[in-house]
């Protein structure tokens, strides 16, 4: 009796397709839990913070006009996300300190630098998350409540010139307070491992400098957040 021999592609062909079938199963369930109830989600990126100024006027004594203008900042950021169901989302972001310079606008508009402050912003935001959990891609909108928390404030010496000419030099302090802050982002599903995540939001902010001569300055910050980040889940 004749044998047929046993084709060589076989189990290679075999083996194959298990090794597909198990790709596809491991991209399959990433996607169905990658952001269902109760999963969490780490990113890492960067965040530009830009401040859309709108100043008003120091107090006496002090030229008519004078006005202040501030600068923006990018720094290292992330955030940890909680899918607290399949569409609602809680989101905490962390960056390091943004060091903003303070310039002169107005009257004082081309006297430099007059100073500079580190900013911490503190938020949780809740997120509501459109699409299905299983979808690739899916935009959020979100709303946060932001502490602004300023120090390191330092001045400089165009700033005691303006505040103190021929005097002691001019120190300042940038009011901290709590502010709305609306978002709009994404998060987009790349590998199996990996997802992009990017949003835009807008900090609701009006506060209050103060200066060693006695000397205030109100002004609306209003910054716009900008941030980009790779995330993964655990």
């Amino acid at each position: 009796m004749a044998l047929t021999p046993e084709p060589h592609g076989e189990p290679i062909m075999k083996t194959s397709l298990k090794i597909i079938a198990a790709a596809v199963l491991v991209v399959t369930h990433w996607q169905v839990h990658a952001q269902t109830a109760g999963t969490r989600l780490i990113r890492f990126g960067a965040t530009q913070i830009s401040p859309q100024v709108t100043s008003g006027d120091m107090t006496a004594p002090s030229f008519a006009n004078t006005q202040t203008d501030v600068g923006k900042d990018t720094q290292f950021s992330g955030g940890i996300t909680y899918m607290y169901t399949d569409n609602l989302s809680f989101d905490i972001p962390v960056a390091l300190p943004f060091t903003h310079k303070l310039y002169g606008a107005g009257a004082l508009a081309g006297s430099g630098q007059l100073g500079s402050v580190k900013a911490l912003p503190f938020t949780i935001f809740g997120q509501y998350r459109f699409n299905q959990a299983t979808s690739t891609f899916r935009p959020y909108l979100g709303l946060g409540i932001t502490y602004a928390y300023f120090f390191d404030e330092q001045g400089s010496s165009a700033l005691t010139a303006t505040t103190n000419p021929g005097g002691t030099p001019t120190s300042l302090r940038v009011e901290s307070k709590f502010a709305l802050t609306p978002q709009l982002g994404f998060t987009f599903v790349l590998n199996e491992k990996w997802v992009l995540d990017t949003s835009f939001s807008k900090t609701l902010l009006k506060n209050r400098t103060s200066f060693s001569t006695g000397q205030t300055i109100d002004t609306t910050l209003d910054p716009i957040s900008f941030s980009l980040s790779l995330g993964t889940r655990f």
